[in-house]
């Protein structure tokens, strides 16, 4: 009887150890409400934190993840402020930055976010140019107010991105280099804000 309860705990506890190990993984915070910790100002003073959000203003330079990822889904908020604002979200871009103005990164992927019809537009730098389809129509359908609250979640997990806009999914493309790298935000003009910014790693 002794033995027989001692397997039984020992099954309990290799089914325990077992399971944790399975747990599918969890979307982290890459944005605390309260600095900038976790990102790096490349050649840029246009960044800071008021209100519980990150606010990314015109100008060159960009502000970086620390942290480079590969495969990953991130959801954030965004509004654009002003109208005319023009900014980005970069994803698997390099470690370098260029030493010229605008100082962005030397390598790496652009997807546009601004006030109008060109949002959510893919472009690459230090790349072959990718190849994308937008649904434009979409795009025009999702159109709201300046100033309002947009949900962006995008995912990209090998040569795939797809990017949605309030849940609706406007840009898909396959032709994503598969190089590790950083995240990024940057506004070439107007101001952009930013909150609520997770990351869901896949595995590699």
């Amino acid at each position: 009887m002794k033995r027989l309860l001692g397997a039984i705990v020992t099954l309990l506890l290799l089914a325990t150890s077992t399971f944790g190990l399975d747990d599918p993984p969890k979307p982290v915070s890459l944005f605390d409400g309260k600095t900038l910790e976790g990102w790096v100002a490349e050649h840029a003073d246009g960044f800071g934190v008021h209100d519980s959000v990150l606010a990314v203003n015109g100008g060159a330079g960009w502000l970086r993840s620390a942290k480079s990822y590969k495969n990953f889904e991130l959801d954030a908020e965004f509004r654009i402020v002003k109208a005319g604002t023009e900014g980005s979200l970069l994803f698997r871009t390099s470690l370098e930055t260029a030493p010229t103005d605008p100082f962005g990164p030397v390598k790496g992927y652009q997807l546009q976010l601004m006030d109008g019809d060109g949002g959510f537009m893919l472009f690459g730098h230090g790349t072959n140019p990718p190849r994308f389809e937008r649904k434009t129509d979409a795009l025009k359908a999702a159109a709201k107010e300046l100033g309002t609250w947009r949900k962006l979640k995008i995912k990209v997990v090998g040569a795939h991105l797809e990017a949605r806009l309030d849940d609706v999914l406007i840009t898909t493309s396959d032709a994503i280099e598969q190089n590790p790298g950083h995240l990024g935000l940057i506004g070439k003009t107007g101001q952009l804000e930013w909150r609520n910014m997770t990351i869901l790693v896949h595995p590699d």
